[in-house]
């Protein structure tokens, strides 16, 4: 068996568990008292999960980013989900009060199974990356940009549990935040909670998917230099492992994030498409190739092909384009 075929059968798998996962957490939605914010906010994100996990059948990399967010923050949301939160939380720390909703308790065994469909989504992603990378005239380079492709990824991941509680969970996290927030010494700590978790989310889909990353990746960055400056990390030392952390890990995820405030997007659809092997590559036909393509359709796609080939494919089905004819 090919490693596309592997990939194919591998994305029908993981829409299944997808699916399996929509319907236990639209159970608990629907069996368990749980508040409307959270209601809205997990049914909005398991509709996400389903469109990414039929689109993500396509094999396009940023379908399965799009999978992987949608997976992290379902997963997230009923892992921290508080059925039975506590009657009172007065004098509780600060650090007492990050852990009310940042450990749990959660649905047991939910976060098991958002684990089996992350590792599943990763998968998908070396598969497709390992068959774009096959030709070895381009492997090396082919690989440097999926490698930045996954780290983009990889650290708008990164803020899914925090824009998760603060502005996703439910009424209690938000509270417990807005308290902590206080609790170091910050003002309006509810408009704040509220802002941090915008900024997150933002960044979180904007890396993921590639989407205005340069401008995203520099709002991101700042925003957790800032984090790390109000939330007094920077007094603290530079050991995270110290007392209440220092600025090691949130300086070094700032410096990561601020790398594609200067590469951009990297390796999108249209960055693989220029390498001379088999990836889809969108393309607007009309206004790129207007005679080449006919002109037939607006939004269309072109397979590089591993001979070198280029073809088009519309609704009336695929056709070879002459070499000549290309720009």
């Amino acid at each position: 068996m090919s490693i596309d075929d592997c990939a194919r059968w591998l994305s029908r798998v993981t829409l299944a568990v997808a699916i399996i996962m929509i319907g236990w957490g639209l159970s608990v939605v629907l069996r368990q008292p749980v508040t409307t914010w959270f209601t809205a906010s997990a049914t909005i994100w398991m509709a996400l999960l389903l469109i990414s996990a039929f689109w993500q059948l396509r094999g396009s990399f940023t379908a399965i980013a799009a999978s992987a967010l949608a997976t992290a923050v379902v997963a997230r949301l009923f892992s921290i989900l508080r059925l039975n939160p506590p009657a009172s939380i007065a004098g509780l720390s600060a650090q007492d009060l990050d852990l009310q909703v940042a450990t749990g308790p959660g649905v047991p065994g939910f976060e098991l199974l958002g684990w089996f469909l992350g590792a599943l989504v990763f998968v998908h992603f070396i598969l497709r990356a390992a068959s774009a990378a096959a030709p070895a005239d381009s492997r090396e380079v082919s690989l440097n940009a999926l490698a930045l492709t996954f780290i983009r990824v990889y650290v708008g991941l990164m803020l899914v549990p925090h824009f998760g509680s603060h502005i996703l969970g439910g009424p209690f996290q938000f509270k417990i935040y807005t308290l902590y927030f206080a609790s170091l010494g910050m003002p309006l700590p509810a408009m704040q909670v509220a802002l941090a978790g915008s900024i997150e989310l933002i960044c979180a889909i904007g890396l993921t998917l590639g989407l205005f990353t340069r401008p995203v990746a520099l709002l991101g960055s700042v925003y957790l230099l800032t984090s790390m400056l109000l939330g007094g990390h920077f007094r603290i030392g530079y050991v995270w492992a110290l007392p209440e952390g220092g600025y090691e890990f949130g300086m070094f995820w700032a410096a990561m994030i601020a790398v594609f405030a200067v590469l951009g997007r990297t390796a999108g659809p249209g960055e693989l498409a220029r390498q001379p092997f088999g990836i889809l590559a969108w393309c607007r036909t009309r206004a790129t190739y207007p005679a080449r393509c006919g002109g037939r359709f607006s939004i269309g796609y072109v397979r590089i092909l591993r001979n070198g080939d280029i073809a088009s494919r519309s609704a009336k089905g695929i056709r070879k384009i002459p070499p000549a004819a290309m720009p």
